[in-house]
Order: structure tokens, then sequence, then C-alpha cells
């Protein structure tokens, strides 16, 4: 697909150190330049565990972003008006590792293993073990799905005190050895809700169908840890990312890897995609964010943000004006205001004074040169030609000069015998 017209794209960035920011990209890479970021959050305001830990569309319309940080603080933030709501989540331990909303529920996941679902009438606290990453259905919001260290894959449905579906790990290998367990990312693939596909830090990647059977359809092995996945442009694929900062498409339905996206340096935190575009935006510890176009792999952007990123997320329903913009545009407006106004009064007040101030213009009379006086007249220094000097002035002169050379002389002479004395040859 060739884009002929430019496009506004808006990304919105968490980092480890707690700071939100806003990218508009454009599909025109000339346009594209550090005068289109900006910051959500006040950095100096920032503290030691405000670091963003996970994000998430809070409406269909991605108006809403629910924003989780380090401290167990849940913020809404509407792309207009800015941050509405706050919420606590210390009805556990750990930081927050899965947000989403459920028609009017909020579900949020802490690293200890307690979700809670809850609104303004009822609240629901479900133990689920140990998690590493907790992620809600976008087709059918009732259902979540979590996964951890030794803690497998479960699919729940909301107001259901026990998982619809446990998955089961796979058989001993070839030494009879267990295999071990570990969900560090998971994603519900497009559909309803019976297809899900999770990596492993242990280098696993794995495709589930709650329909069929409890152990994984296809499992697909890496050298390296995964860190993150996401659903890809066509069905049963997905794209990975690594923490030796490697970013492959995995094929599911023939079970081995695809495509590979190169240009990270550090482990990939986050993947997100624009589909109208064809578009892969990735996020790394090595503080960079990066826009790889699908088809090619070639890396259209990259800009440095300054801090380790963690989350990412693309509006592509609406779009976001930046506020720097708008409060350019407020400015300028202002300024013509004044600077019309103050010419009107010039114009209509001070005209008359200016002319009234005015020198009028004639002929200069000219003056006229009064004769100089002999008295008045400049007296000449003598000049030091012989001519003009008398002859004892002479007599000392040349006596003078000859004193000044004789000195010299002398000096140079000096100057010799030292130098004489000081060299080795000479003293030889």
């Amino acid at each position: 697909m060739t884009l002929t017209e430019d496009r506004e794209i808006d990304i919105f960035v968490g980092t480890k150190i707690g700071s939100f920011k806003h990218i508009k990209y454009h599909t025109d890479l000339t346009k594209n330049n550090k005068k289109f970021i900006e910051n959500l959050v006040d950095i100096k305001s920032l503290q030691k565990d405000d670091g963003v830990t996970c994000m998430a569309w809070g409406n269909p319309g991605q108006t809403e972003i629910l924003l989780a940080k380090k401290n167990q603080q849940i913020q809404a933030y509407d792309t207009l008006l800015g941050f509405t709501k706050s919420y606590t989540a210390d009805f556990g331990s750990g930081h927050v590792v899965g947000l989403g909303r459920c028609k009017r529920r909020l579900v949020a996941a802490l690293s200890s293993g307690v979700v809670k679902i809850w609104s303004k009438k009822q609240e629901d606290v479900l133990q689920v073990g140990k998690l590493d990453c907790m992620r809600l259905c976008a087709e059918e919001t009732s259902l979540f799905a979590t996964g951890g260290e030794e803690n497998d894959l479960k699919v729940w449905r909301i107001g259901e005190p026990e998982p619809i579906f446990s998955a089961k790990n796979l058989p001993h290998d070839w030494l009879q050895l267990r295999r071990p367990v570990w969900v560090n990312s998971l994603t519900f693939l497009p559909g309803d809700g019976s297809l899900l596909a999770a990596c492993s830090r242990h280098g696993c990647v794995r495709l589930y169908d709650t329909r069929a059977q409890r152990r994984p359809v296809i499992n697909v092995e890496f050298t390296m840890a995964a860190t993150c996945i996401t659903p890809s442009f066509d069905d049963r694929q997905v794209l990975v990312g690594f923490g030796r900062g490697q970013m492959h498409q995995v094929d599911l339905r023939n079970s081995r890897p695809d495509k590979g996206y190169k240009g990270c340096t550090g482990a990939v935190t986050d993947i997100t995609i624009v589909r109208d575009a064809r578009l892969v935006v990735s996020t790394s510890l090595d503080r960079q964010i990066r826009v790889h176009k699908y088809e090619t792999k070639e890396l259209l952007y990259k800009q440095y943000l300054t801090s380790k990123l963690t989350c990412v997320l693309v509006q592509t329903e609406t779009s976001t004006p930046l506020k720097k913009e708008a409060e350019v545009k407020e400015e300028s407006e202002l300024r013509e205001e004044k600077h019309t106004e103050e010419a009107a009064e010039v114009e209509e007040d001070d005209m008359d004074k200016l002319f009234d101030d005015m020198e009028t213009v004639g002929e200069k009379t000219r003056k006229k040169k009064l004769p100089i006086e002999p008295s008045q007249a400049k007296k000449h220094k003598p000049s030091t030609d012989g001519s003009t000097m008398a002859p004892e002035e002479e007599e000392d002169a040349i006596f003078n000069l000859l004193r000044s050379t004789e000195k010299q002389k002398k000096k140079r002479e000096k100057k010799k015998k030292e130098k004489k004395a000081k060299s080795v040859f000479h003293n030889a």
C-alpha cells in the first residue's frame, strides 16, 4: 500500500521513570522532528515509584487511556481533557501487570496474583497465582486471560469464580525432563476469543485453541527469552519481541518465524500495529521508539526519548491535537490582536503629533570662511631631517646613536660568551 497523502498518527508512550509522552507521527517522513513530541506529565514532579507498568485503552473510541504506575496508582487520561480520575490498587502487594475496562467495570491485576473487578455498586476479587501479565479480549470484554512464572495460561469470565480454560503443559522432552513454564506475555487473536497466543521467558511461542484441547496446538521454540507479543496483520500470525533486541513475525500456521525486523539494541518492551498504514511500532530499553514498514521491513522512523520505554499505544480511531500547537495558535492570535489595536491607536491619535514634531526642511545658509590670521595658524613641528635641525642638535643626536650601538654590541658579545660556556663541545 503506497501512501500518497500525508497522514498523522498519534502515539502515546510510557516510560520507566513515569513520564508520559505524546508523539505525532507523519507518514510524510520529512515532517517528523522533535517539535511533534510533548510531555503530558510534569517531569519535575516525578517520584521514584512513578514508573509506568502498563497502559490500555479505556473505551472503543480510543479517547481514554488507563495508565498504571509502579506505586499501584491507576489514572484515567482523557486525550482532550487530560487526567480525569485516579484509583489506588491497594488490594494486594506488587505492581499492576494488567488493566482493562468491561463496560463500566474496571479490571486490574497485581503481580502477587490478585485480580479485582469493581464498579460503583459491586466488586469481585480473585486469587489466580503469581502473575506476569493479564489481558482482556477486545471482541469479548467479559473474557480475560492470566499467566506468570510456573502459572500456566488461564482464561476467566467476569462474574465466575473458576477459570473456563486452564492450559496444560507439553509432555516431557526426550530426556524425560519437565518443561518449565513462564508465561511472560499473551494476547487474544482476532475472533470470538477462543484463540490465544502466549510467549515465554524460556523462548517458547505457543498457540492455544480453547475449543480443541488444553495443550498448545502449535509450539515454536527460540534460543532467547521472549518479552512481548501482539497479533500481526494476517490470521494466525504474531509479532514477538525478544530480550536481545530482536523482533520477529511468527507464522503459527507453519510453526516457524516468518520475518525479522532489525534496528533494536535493547530488549523490546512493547509492540503495536497500525492496520490502515501497515506499520509496526515498537519500543525498547535503548530509549528509542521505532516504526517499521510491514512488507519491506524498512525502518521508517526512529526517535530517542531520553528514558527507558515500557508501553506504547497507537490511536487509530480518532486524532488528538498537540497542546503546544494550540498554545502557539492562541499566543499568535493574541499578538495579532494587540498589534492591530496599537496600529489603530497610532493612526488615529498620534499622526498629528508626529507631523507637528517634524522639523521644516529648508535651504541651509552657507557659512563664509573667515581669513586665518598668521598668529592663529597651526605651528608645525620641525621634521627629523638634518636640513631643519641646528648643528649642535645634530652632533648630540649622532653621539647618542653611537653610544646606543656600542651598548648593543657589548650585549651581543656577552651573550655569545655565555652560550659558548654552556655548550658541551666548548667545555670538552
